[in-house]
């Protein structure tokens, strides 16, 4: 990437959102917002839930979970929302820093010691999700299109530290930046990798439960056809 969009992608990067007034910054000018950053502070508590070898996925994510149940999740998703303009413009920035396909991610019962009202939040990219064995996850930030939508996962961990309760939001970037920045993003594009593999930890359930079973019928040879 020229140095030029990594001079602006470094600019603001730990920042509060009632902070003063902004540093000029040509890209923070799009947002009315700015964002903490936990530098993994915020996830130390979800390593285990996150990483664990000993457990399958299925038993440390759990995305069901109403959202309102928690009065913590509940408010913190509506922030999300009503701050989404901000948002979409922080998380493209991260994306031209990163230059890889990533998730905004924060935790809902973290709060930085300097800013007790104010969420913090971290980018994990494909690869640092990838060892989660969640499908969901990976699949969620591995066919996102960065340029036009920012993946925020929200997490809560439980009391114990070995699973945890997920959200999922997806906000729009903002059309005006896509704009501004239409060849840095596309050049950001391009250099990204053509395949991404999701790793699970636990194959699907085969369609057929039976399909060893003898059949009364013969079996028909399946036909392949090719498209172009």
């Amino acid at each position: 990437m020229p140095s030029k969009t990594l001079a602006y992608a470094y600019q603001g990067t730990n920042t509060s959102i009632h902070s003063g007034p902004p540093a000029r910054n040509v890209m923070q000018d799009y947002a009315d917002v700015r964002f903490i950053e936990s530098k993994g502070i915020a996830l130390e508590a979800a390593q285990r839930a996150l990483y664990s070898k000993s457990r399958l996925a299925k038993d440390r994510f759990h995305w069901m979970f109403p959202p309102d149940k928690d009065e913590r999740v509940a408010t913190l998703l509506a922030w999300i929302q009503s701050v989404s303009y901000g948002l979409g413009s922080y998380g493209l920035h991260k994306f031209l820093q990163s230059r890889e396909r990533g998730a905004l991610v924060v935790n809902a019962d973290y709060r930085p010691a300097k800013s007790p009202n104010e969420p913090a939040f971290d980018w994990l990219t494909f690869d640092d999700l990838q060892p989660t064995m969640d499908r969901i996850l990976q699949e969620s930030v591995a066919f996102y299109d960065p340029s036009v939508q920012v993946v925020v996962f929200v997490l809560l961990p439980s009391k114990t530290g070995n699973s945890l309760a997920i959200w999922r939001r997806k906000i729009m970037v903002p059309n005006n930046l896509r704009l501004a920045y239409q060849s840095q993003i596309t050049q950001a594009l391009a250099a990204l990798r053509k395949d991404y593999i999701v790793h699970v930890d636990e194959l699907p359930e085969k369609e057929e439960a039976n399909s060893s079973a003898p059949s009364d019928f013969p079996k028909k040879k399946r036909k392949w056809w090719k498209f172009w």
